[in-house]
């Protein structure tokens, strides 16, 4: 029975908009104080939880930051010893800086002196961590997909049997936040930049092998993962695009083909 105060993880998920297979994914990783459980498959929850679920969600979302980080930040946060900056270090804090900067304005628009401004970090700084802008960007990307690996894994983690649409759907809501960046690279590779396209291949590979992982034990899930990342972006820009008509129509599995080919 739930005493004042305490609620059931439907009410986290309500409170805090984070799905409840991430909460439990956060819950595995320690970074939740343990819910009360009140029965054998009951847990109850408290504001503390949903303090702690949003707190994670900022420093995903704002920071980009990966769960491994947040563990030490939120560790240093709930001591006695002094809390710590959003960004455990300049390099961190530069790498999410970027990711932003890229993501909104482009490659060729934002330059070193813009990240280290918005960063607040010197310019000779910046050459401890990276050796070029370069260098960044293609760190930035790679902190995106392992980003999105990360929360793709929370999405499904502890469920069989996802339909093919349905593990299509979660990749595509945790695919959307890194999309800008990871497109800003593909969209330099198409252009013939040749150092671009090596990083725009590794991107994709590393981000199928980490997406297989999610899906199977068995190493050729990567090639199921490849497939399910080009639906889920070819899902983000159907519902870019036709999201807004209320009249759009809507086409099942199995009658997509025939209904866009067949003759009127």
């Amino acid at each position: 029975m739930a005493t004042p105060g305490e609620f059931p993880i439907s009410e986290l998920v309500a409170r805090t908009g984070v799905p409840a297979a991430s909460i439990h994914h956060y819950r595995r990783l320690d970074l939740l104080p343990p819910p009360r459980r009140a029965a054998a498959n009951r847990f109850l929850y408290s504001q503390r939880h949903a303090d702690a679920v949003t707190r994670i969600r900022d420093l995903r979302e704002r920071h980009r930051l990966p769960l491994r980080l947040i563990a030490q930040i939120l560790d240093a946060e709930n001591s006695d010893h002094a809390p710590v900056p959003a960004m455990a270090d300049s390099g961190e804090q530069l790498r999410a800086v970027a990711i932003s900067e890229f993501a909104l304005r482009g490659y060729t628009e934002v330059s070193v002196a813009d990240i280290c401004a918005q960063a607040g970090v010197a310019k000779g700084t910046f050459y401890r961590y990276y050796k070029s802008k370069q260098d960044l960007f293609f760190r930035a990307v790679e902190a995106v997909v392992d980003n999105t690996a990360e929360e793709f894994a929370a999405a499904v983690s502890g469920e069989v049997g996802l339909s093919r649409p349905e593990l299509t759907r979660r990749l595509a809501r945790t695919l959307l936040p890194g999309l800008p960046i990871m497109l800003e690279v593909a969209k330099r590779s198409v252009q013939g930049q040749v150092e671009h396209a090596a990083a725009a291949q590794r991107v994709f590979w590393r981000l199928a092998e980490r997406l297989g992982e999610a899906l199977s034990d068995d190493p050729r899930g990567h090639r199921l993962a490849g497939a399910l990342i080009m639906d889920a972006i070819a899902h983000i820009f159907a519902e870019g695009l036709m999201g807004r008509f209320a009249d759009r129509p809507s086409f099942d599995e199995a009658g997509a083909v025939i209904a866009l080919t067949a003759p009127h």
